[in-house]
């Protein structure tokens, strides 16, 4: 009977990966979770500008994984959820749905949390956890699955377990060479994602604006200090992704208006194509 390195082999270091080894651990399986990247970059511990509106079952999740309390101190409660048109220059318009906390019994409606805290969390963790081996910078080029699970890193090192999962993303590769297909389409907007100072408090309320081109999400962290989430056609998001910080902030300005008070930029900009992406199945011989 051929060695096994693990019960489980987990493709993909981000959050989900080492979500399902921590999961697995408290279930006596053992795992090793393959991450592309170097663990210097998960354990970066600059702001970048990325963040994540974690619900309340995310949160209880975290909870049962013994991660909340190392990151709990670090997200921000959002207390009230405010949705609205709006216009630029005008920021949110008169008339607005209102989600209050308060009406509710298990709390803060959710919690923003940056990343840097979440991954950093999460790579302790699985580090901590004998019953989890982690490689980082650990590449896979092939895999086979036709007695147990096999995949072949770069350098052509093997590993074996009893099941392999792929946790790498919307192009998963263990999906692809599997053969799960998806079905998906584009929505032709662009996600421009940031984060910005503020000169006023937030007070824990999180903000969707409607506007023409495309809502725009004011997402409370920590401190005087937001997430946005701008969505806009496709050739506007590309202008503006290009363009240099100063000349987006001036386009987000009026789009953002004035209630926060002046904003500035903080930490890095991403953009992402919206799109839907649905695997046609999640079970593979």
């Amino acid at each position: 009977m051929e060695q096994l390195d693990a019960d489980i082999l987990i493709v993909g270091g981000g959050l989900n990966g080492p979500c399902l080894a921590l999961a697995c651990a408290q279930a006596g399986m053992s795992s090793v979770v393959l991450d592309a990247l170097p663990a210097v970059t998960r354990s970066d511990v600059g702001f970048d500008g990325r963040a994540y509106a974690l619900a309340l079952a995310s949160v209880r999740m975290l909870r049962a994984l013994g991660i909340w309390d190392e990151v709990g101190e670090f997200a921000q409660p959002i207390l009230e959820i405010k949705a609205s048109d709006g216009r630029a220059g005008e920021g949110a318009g008169p008339f607005f749905l209102h989600f209050d906390h308060a009406e509710i019994e298990e709390g803060p409606m959710g919690h923003m949390l940056e990343d840097r805290y979440l991954r950093r969390a999460l790579l302790a963790a699985i580090e901590a956890e004998p019953l989890i081996t982690h490689r980082a910078s650990a590449r896979v080029l092939s895999q086979d699955t036709s007695s147990l699970a096999a995949v072949t890193l770069e350098g052509g090192e093997v590993l074996r377990g009893r099941l392999l999962i792929g946790a790498d993303g919307r192009r998963s590769g263990v999906a692809e060479r599997a053969g799960i297909k998806r079905t998906g389409w584009g929505y032709g907007q662009t996600a421009l994602v940031c984060a910005v100072n503020h000169e006023l408090p937030h007070n824990g309320i999180a903000h969707q604006f409607f506007m023409p081109g495309g809502p725009l999400a004011i997402l409370p962290l920590p401190g005087n200090q937001s997430s946005i989430v701008w969505s806009e056609s496709e050739p506007r998001a590309g202008a503006l992704a290009r363009a240099s910080d100063d000349d987006f902030m001036t386009a987000l300005r009026p789009v953002f208006g004035s209630f926060l008070g002046d904003i500035s930029l903080s930490g890095q900009r991403f953009s992402y194509p919206l799109t839907l992406s649905l695997a046609q199945g999640f079970v593979a011989e």
